[in-house]
C-alpha cells in the first residue's frame, strides 16, 4: 500500500469503430497491464482524460481512490441511495430555487441548468470509447465490487444494469414537480414521491432533458457493452 505507482504508459484508445469485438460485440480487452486496485489511479486519470478534456471531468479524476469510489456510486444508485460521498465535487454550486422565490410551489425551471456542466461531462466521453475503457479496466472494478460485498465472483457488469434500472424507473412527471422548504432541505409535496427512492427524488431535481440526456448516454453504454437492460 505504501508503494509509489510506477508511471504506466497506458495504450491511446482505440477508436470506437475500430475496436476488436467478441462474438457478443461487446470489445473485446486490449493489452495493458493493470496496477494493484491500490495503485490504480495513475492508470485510471491517464486512460480517461484521454477520453475527455472536461474540467469537470479533471476536478473528478484529480480525487483519490478512483475505481472504488466509481464502483460505490454505481452500487449506492442501484441500491437505491444518493452517491453525495463518491460523487461530491459533481454537486453544483448554484442552489435550487422555487419558482417565484417562495417557500412551497413547484421548481424554477432555470434551477435545473444547475446540472448543465455534469450532463455534459458526461456526454463528452464516447459511449463507445467508454465501453472500452470499461473492459480494458474491469477486473479492478470486479475486484472493488467483492471489497464491497458482492457475491463471491460478483460481476460488476450486474451492478451497472441495476443502477441502471433504478434510474429508468424514476417516473416521468407531467409538470415540475412542487417542493416545500424545510429547515436545510427541500421535501416534495406530493407523498407518491415523497415514497420514491432517495436517488430517485434527486434525480428528478435534474430536469427531464438531463434526466433524458443520462439515460440516453446509459443506454448507448449498455448498447456498447452488450448488456441486457
Amino acid at each position: 500500500m505504501s508503494r509509489t505507482a510506477p508511471d504506466v504508459a497506458p495504450p491511446q484508445p482505440t477508436p470506437a469503430t475500430e475496436v476488436a469485438v467478441g462474438t457478443n460485440n461487446r470489445p473485446l480487452p486490449q493489452p495493458i497491464d493493470l496496477p494493484g486496485l491500490a495503485e490504480s489511479d495513475s492508470l485510471l486519470r491517464n486512460l480517461v482524460s484521454a477520453l475527455s478534456a472536461h474540467p469537470l471531468l479533471a476536478r473528478l479524476l484529480a480525487t483519490d481512490s478512483l475505481v472504488r469510489g466509481a464502483t460505490l456510486a454505481v452500487v449506492q444508485i442501484g441500491d437505491g441511495k444518493t452517491p453525495a460521498s463518491p460523487l461530491a465535487v459533481l454537486r453544483p454550486m448554484a442552489r435550487l430555487q422555487l419558482r417565484g422565490g417562495q417557500a412551497q410551489g413547484p421548481i424554477e425551471p432555470a434551477s435545473y441548468a444547475r446540472w448543465d456542466t455534469a450532463v455534459t461531462a458526461l456526454q463528452s466521453i464516447d459511449p463507445r470509447d467508454a465501453a472500452q475503457l470499461y473492459v480494458n479496466v474491469k477486473p479492478l472494478f470486479d475486484e472493488a465490487y467483492k471489497e464491497l460485498g458482492s457475491p463471491a465472483g460478483g460481476d460488476f457488469d450486474q451492478a451497472v444494469i441495476q443502477a441502471y434500472h433504478v434510474l429508468a424507473a424514476t417516473p416521468d412527471l407531467p409538470s415540475d414537480p412542487a417542493l416545500v422548504r424545510r429547515p436545510g432541505y427541500y421535501e416534495y409535496d406530493d407523498p407518491a414521491l415523497r415514497a420514491l427512492r432517495p436517488v430517485q427524488k434527486q434525480f428528478l431535481l435534474m430536469g427531464p432533458e438531463h434526466r433524458k440526456a443520462v439515460l440516453d448516454w446509459l443506454r448507448q453504454l449498455a448498447t456498447a457493452l452488450d448488456l441486457q437492460l
